[in-house]
Order: C-alpha cells, then sequence, then structure tokens
C-alpha cells in the first residue's frame, strides 16, 4: 500500500489606514492538498484469494476571504476606549475525487490495475459555502475592564434549496465581560489576574452539502457495456431543515504567579444545542437507512483546567510542565414531539444502535444483552443438548459512546539550541462497541474463546443453567462453535470501556545559532524530529485502538474493523526570511 499527499497552506493580509483610527483590511488563506493512495491485496489473499487493487485521487481546496472596516483603540473619553470592526465574509470548500477498482488479477504475481478481468471507476464532488457579515465592538475601561459584543448572520449553501420555506441563515450573537484585575489592584505576588464571564449564540448548517433533495449518479462500472443511474446516498432528504443553534454560558479566570512561572487557567460552561441536524434511523423497508431532521434538545456543562509550570528556568536550560483536564456532563432533555427514543446510527451487525433516550447521557450504545441472574452470572438454557447464553432481545443502556473525560499531560525542555517535547492524551468514562472483537469472538479467534486448558480438556462455560445450577458441562469443539456463534449475538458482548493514554506526540530539534546564517537571507532556521501516535501507555479495548471507531459526530462509540491510527514519524524544516 502507498499513500502520497501534497498541501499547500498560504494567506495574504493587507490593511490600508484611512485615518488616524479608521482602516480596512482584507485576507484571503487557501488550503489546497491532493492525495494519491494505492491499496492492494496480493493474489491468495484469504478473504479474496484471487486478489485485487485500488487507485483513489483527492483534490480538496478551502477557500476563505474577509473584508473588513475597523477602528484600533479609539479613545471615547479620558477612560474609555472602543475597538470594533464589521466585515462580510465566505468560506468555500470544494472536493474531487477519482478512484479505479480492480478485481481478479490475471498474472499472480503482476501487481497493477491494467492485469485485474474486471475494472470499475467512481467518481465524485462536492462543494460548500458558507457567506457571514459580522461585527465586533470591544469597549475598555482604563485598560483594565473589558466589554465585548458580537453580532454574526451566516448563510449556509448547505442549507439552500429554489422554493425552500424554511430560512438557510441564522443570526447570532455574544457578549463578554472581563476583570483584569492585576491591572487595577496590587496584588502581591500574583502577576496576572483575569476574571471573565459570557454568553455566546452559535449557529450552523449541515455538515455534507446536497442532503436537502435527492441527488442522482451513474454508477461506474455500468451494466453490458451501458451506464446505469443511481440515486447517491441512503438518506431521506427533508427541505425544511434548519441550522441548529447553541446558546453558552461561560465563567473562568486567568491567575499567573511566581513572575509568571506558574499559571491556571480555569473555565466553567454551560450549554444547551436546539435543533440538531441528524440522520435519524429509517425502516429498511424505505429504501432507505436514515432520515434527516432537526431534532431535540441536548445540555452539556463542564470544567475546563489548564496548569502551566516552569520549575527551571535558566540562561542555558528552562523546563515547562503542563497539565489540560476536561469534564463534561451531557444530557438529552428532548428528542420529538412525543418524546420518545431517537435512534442515529447501528454497526454493521445490527443489534445495536446508538440512541438518544430523553433524561440520559448523549449517545447511549442501546442494545441486546445476557440474561443474568441475581449475582450477575450469565443465564445459558440447554434445548441444544448442552448450554447456550440466553440473549435478552428487549435493548437496554449498555454504555455511552462519548468519554466524559480528557487529560493531556505535556512538556518541553530547553538546553542552549536544542529543544524536546512530548504530549500524552488520554479518555476516560465512555464505551465502544467493538465490532471486531465482537466478530473474532463469533469466530473462535478472540483470546477468550480458548480458556486455560480449554483446547485439549474443552470448555466449561461460565454461568448458571435457567433452575439456578452452577454449570459443570464441558463442550467439545463443535458444541464450543455453537457455542461462540450464540454468544456474539448478544451487544454486550462487544462493549468494552473505552479508556486509554497515549503518547500523542514526541519531538527533538535545533535551532541553528544566528552566527550561522550571518550573510545569509535566512534570518532564522530550525529542524526537528517528530514522532505521532508513537504507542499506548493504556489501553482498555483489546486488538483495536479506540480512535479507530468509524462515526466521529452524532453516532461516536461504534468500531468494526477500524484501522488504527497511523503511527507517523516526520522530519520538519522551518525557514524564515
Amino acid at each position: 500500500n502507498d499513500s502520497e499527499k501534497e498541501r499547500f497552506i498560504g494567506s495574504i493580509n493587507a490593511r490600508l489606514d484611512l485615518t488616524d483610527f479608521l482602516y480596512i483590511r482584507g485576507r484571503v488563506g487557501t488550503d489546497r492538498y491532493d492525495l494519491h493512495r494505492t491499496t492492494s491485496e496480493p493474489y491468495g489473499t484469504g478473504y479474496k484469494p484471487q486478489g485485487g487493487i485500488n487507485h483513489y485521487k483527492l483534490a480538496f481546496q478551502q477557500l476563505d476571504a474577509d473584508f473588513f472596516l475597523g477602528t484600533d483603540n479609539l479613545s471615547l473619553t479620558d477612560q474609555v476606549s472602543l475597538t470594533a470592526f464589521v466585515g462580510i465574509g465566505s468560506n468555500i470548500i470544494k472536493s474531487e475525487s477519482l478512484s479505479i477498482n480492480g478485481n481478479d488479477f490475471i498474472v499472480p504475481s503482476l501487481v497493477s490495475i491494467n492485469n485485474v478481468k474486471a475494472k470499475s471507476a467512481g467518481y465524485g464532488f462536492s462543494e460548500k459555502q458558507i457567506n457571514s457579515a459580522y461585527g465586533s465592538a470591544e469597549f475598555g475601561y482604563n485598560d483594565w475592564a473589558y466589554l465585548t459584543v458580537t453580532a454574526r448572520n451566516d448563510w449556509f449553501s448547505t442549507l439552500s434549496l429554489a422554493g425552500k420555506n424554511a430560512p438557510n441563515n441564522d443570526l447570532y450573537t455574544s457578549a463578554t465581560l472581563s476583570l483584569v484585575l492585576s491591572d487595577a489592584l496590587d496584588l502581591g505576588d500574583i502577576s496576572f489576574l483575569k476574571l471573565r464571564a459570557g454568553y455566546s449564540q452559535v449557529a450552523g448548517g449541515a455538515d455534507s452539502p446536497y442532503r436537502l433533495n435527492l441527488t442522482y449518479g451513474i454508477v461506474g462500472q455500468g451494466h453490458l457495456g451501458a451506464s446505469l443511474g443511481q440515486i447517491n446516498g441512503g438518506q431521506i432528504p427533508n427541505t425544511e431543515i434548519t441550522p441548529f443553534e447553541k446558546n453558552e454560558t461561560e465563567f473562568g479566570f486567568d491567575i499567573r504567579m511566581l513572575d509568571n512561572r506558574l499559571s491556571l487557567d480555569a473555565t466553567y460552561y454551560d450549554n444547551e444545542t436546539v435543533g440538531d441536524i441528524v440522520g435519524v434511523s429509517a425502516s429498511a423497508t424505505s429504501g432507505f437507512g436514515s432520515a434527516l431532521a432537526n431534532l431535540g434538545e441536548i445540555t452539556n456543562s463542564g470544567v475546563e483546567l489548564l496548569v502551566k509550570y516552569k520549575p527551571i528556568v535558566t540562561d542555558d536550560f528552562a523546563m515547562e510542565v503542563s497539565l489540560n483536564y476536561t469534564n463534561n456532563e451531557s444530557k438529552v432533555v428532548a428528542t420529538n414531539d412525543t418524546g420518545g427514543n431517537i435512534s442515529l446510527d447501528e454497526p454493521r451487525d445490527r443489534n445495536l444502535r446508538v440512541t438518544h433516550i430523553v433524561g440520559e447521557k448523549y449517545g447511549a450504545l442501546f442494545g441486546t444483552s445476557f440474561q443474568r441472574d441475581s449475582q450477575g452470572r450469565i443465564v445459558h438454557e440447554t434445548s441444544r443438548g448442552y448450554p447456550v447464553p440466553v440473549i435478552v432481545n428487549n435493548r437496554k443502556i449498555l454504555g455511552f459512546g462519548v468519554p466524559p473525560q480528557q487529560i493531556g499531560i505535556g512538556a518541553s525542555f530547553r538546553y542552549k539550541d536544542f529543544n524536546a517535547g512530548f504530549l500524552i492524551e488520554g479518555k476516560s468514562g465512555g464505551q465502544i462497541y467493538s465490532g471486531t472483537n465482537n466478530r473474532l469472538i463469533g469466530y473462535g479467534l478472540h483470546k477468550m474463546t480458548v480458556p486455560a486448558g480449554g483446547r485439549e480438556a474443552g470448555m466449561v462455560p461460565d454461568g448458571v443453567l435457567e433452575d439456578g445450577s452452577v454449570i459443570t458441562t464441558s463442550l467439545d469443539y463443535a458444541q464450543q462453535q455453537a457455542y461462540w456463534g450464540r454468544y456474539n449475538d448478544a451487544a454486550e458482548a462487544g462493549i468494552r470501556d473505552s479508556d486509554y493514554m497515549r503518547l500523542r506526540q514526541l519531538s527533538i530539534g535545533y535551532n541553528i545559532p544566528s552566527n550561522v546564517l550571518e550573510g545569509t537571507f535566512i534570518q532564522s532556521a530550525s529542524v526537528s524530529l517528530i514522532g505521532k501516535n508513537l504507542f499506548f501507555l493504556s489501553n482498555d479495548v483489546e486488538n483495536v485502538d479506540p480512535e479507530s471507531a468509524y462515526a466521529s459526530n452524532n453516532s461516536q462509540g461504534l468500531e468494526f474493523q477500524g484501522m488504527p491510527v497511523p503511527r507517523t514519524i516526520g522530519f520538519n524544516v522551518n525557514l524564515k526570511f
């Protein structure tokens, strides 16, 4: 397999001062990359004996443009100042993809798209745009008290359709009060203290375009030389979708002491999201997998903490450590008009759904489970002549797919012109449905299917019979196959705690001394070696990476044969001219 990515990021920012207090500014930025990926399954691969190959190309571009009129620190009185601007902007995202897939190699050892019996091609494109008008005004009092108010109106192309009655835009505002008490009072050893409180509104459109109406496409492989058309996507469109709204109240403080060597930034927030744009599961008889809808109300509240400390600071050596921690508590306040459960997504073995349930936390994993006795032991039935687990088809909450707690621990070091650093990240408190482990259990490939001595001496199931007696019957090979086949029918068999800690980044670098660069056009230069996602320090999900879950928006907590997050090692050169 091979993957190559070329990326370009650039921006232009220009400002013209019209008067001593009034200016105009324009800025344009772009982020573009081209990806070419080739994957293949060699001839003789177990799940594809004849082999196959796929070439995939993607061109992506994001363009941002803004133009605004503003004033900097205009003195309204001797004590009151004003910094303000109004502007317009546009965000455009385009992508275009092309894929060629081939199956069944003609010559076994020749891996080439021209060496296959059957080829198919696919083409896709996507474009969306957000146009905005916005403004901000910050009033300062004696350079220590500040009141900032903003207003913004966004128009979303993903919510725009000819003849659509529902609005495609939303106006939202915010207000923030901050007090820099260290500039108003003598606080002794406290060098900086800032208190802040704010209320903000945010609106958003659908993530993907072309979801308000049915769209059509051409099937790549065709049939008997003729092109075939199809309806794209598996979601029932909704022409009445409106922007979702999020309202948040926030309080916090930033304090620094010991000559700014110790700092603490703390925030408490409470927000509600109304009318979130989600895909609600639909009956398979409709021909679709989901329906687009504005649904419900979800609240989130929590704390965010960031602590930094510099224990050593000298001319030659410096060290800084940091700790950030987040804890979020969510709750589904409302779903639909009837208050019923809303199913959002399901894994590929279809015995569990991510479900919104009124009164519960966000992202409940709602699925089938084992029948258990009062002591929590699995109950077995013997209709086959040997014990197998009893599955309860009435679904229940087995966990929650969104981990409430996140933590990051980092450190940076500098010795003369050398520097190094690391970052450890982790999440805890959530669960994941691991379809990979559930499937391994069903196929008898998971280590739990071969308990100590089970291979030669047989296996005695752990649990009780329906009459409450402890199981003593040993299962032979064929019976074990049936036992684990029944076992993995329960979604509970795939539920795992998704807690993990991983070394997210490790780096070492060198700043080239300025005297080495004298006489050149280079002002500064540095080189560094960076490794990302190097290894786990702990992982509660065996055999898989918890971050390989295939849903990351409204349906978190589902995993099935997910590719692990790649370990990358890169070399960075930074030059300033």
